[in-house]
């Protein structure tokens, strides 16, 4: 349940329901089936019966709701609101955050995310800095040609282990390259553990952890010991098989439109020596 007790928020929330009421298609419902019905309708979109009607709830406690009054209101019940309304996916999350709910997830079951040519660009443009996008289960969709170089490639991967955690691990690369292994492992793993709070019931995420879970006995131990972290800027360090040493910065900027993706960047100390082993990985 959420307890609406901000008047803004209730306030808020009864008018984004009125306004989706008043442009909801009623042929959309269902409960009306031509268009000379709609004609003769002396009101625009549905009325409030309508959808107390379509959302299994009763007349007076949706009135409460669009009136901004202080009650109840369950995240079942948001759900059938919303498609008696018809919202569509960004309509639906603004519906569950006025209400003070988490929204729901908007990729469907299975849904493969990507990005897209215009993120693979600047992904580009950020050469010689390796950089890569991650999903909220850290599965890497996109990259560039600098991480692909510090990283060893992604190409030759099954794309369900294009995966950080994965990478962390199952390839015996990983610990040959970080020289603080264990600190950064434990970190990702906190990392995930905090992101689950996003991703309950999603299929990938369930997959992701069952497999790590399987064929990583410290994984495994990390992760039941329910440690979270906030990702924060900071310096990682690398011991890289061709140039060497190197210290680099990194920082993680959100998508905009991107159903929880993230840029990971990777950048040294301009004018440094890492600086300058960075741009011989893309010569």
């Amino acid at each position: 349940m959420g307890n609406l007790k901000d008047e803004q928020s209730r306030k808020e929330l009864g008018d984004f329901l009125r306004s989706r009421r008043r442009k909801a298609d009623p042929k959309k419902s269902g409960l009306i089936n031509s268009g000379n019905e709609v004609s003769r309708r002396r009101i625009q979109g549905l009325r409030r019966e309508e959808v107390a009607q379509l959302s299994g709830v009763s007349l007076t406690w949706y009135t409460w709701l669009e009136q901004g009054r202080d009650i109840n209101v369950s995240r079942q019940v948001l759900g059938g609101i919303a498609r008696a309304l018809s919202l569509d996916a960004v309509e639906r999350s603004h519906l569950f955050r006025l209400a003070g709910e988490v929204p729901p997830a908007t990729a469907a079951a299975g849904d493969e995310q990507v990005a897209g040519p215009e993120i693979q660009t600047f992904l580009d443009l950020l050469d010689p800095n390796p950089a890569y996008v991650i999903t909220r289960c850290f599965d890497v969709v996109a990259w560039n040609r600098a991480e692909a170089a510090l990283m060893g490639g992604f190409e030759h991967l099954p794309v369900h282990e294009r995966n950080a955690l994965w990478l962390m691990f199952n390839a015996p690369e990983a610990r040959e390259l970080l020289p603080d292994w264990e600190r950064e492992a434990r970190w990702l793993v906190a990392l995930l553990r905090a992101e689950s709070a996003h991703e309950l019931g999603s299929p990938r995420f369930i997959e992701v952890v069952s497999s790590l879970q399987k064929s990583s006995e410290l994984f495994s131990e990390w992760w039941t010991s329910h440690d979270v972290q906030a990702f924060a800027p900071s310096v990682r360090r690398f011991r890289h098989p061709v140039v060497g040493e190197l210290e680099l910065h990194y920082v993680k900027l959100s998508v905009e439109g991107g159903r929880g993706l993230s840029i990971v960047s990777h950048f040294a100390t301009p004018g440094s020596e890492t600086a300058r082993r960075l741009s011989t990985l893309v010569d």
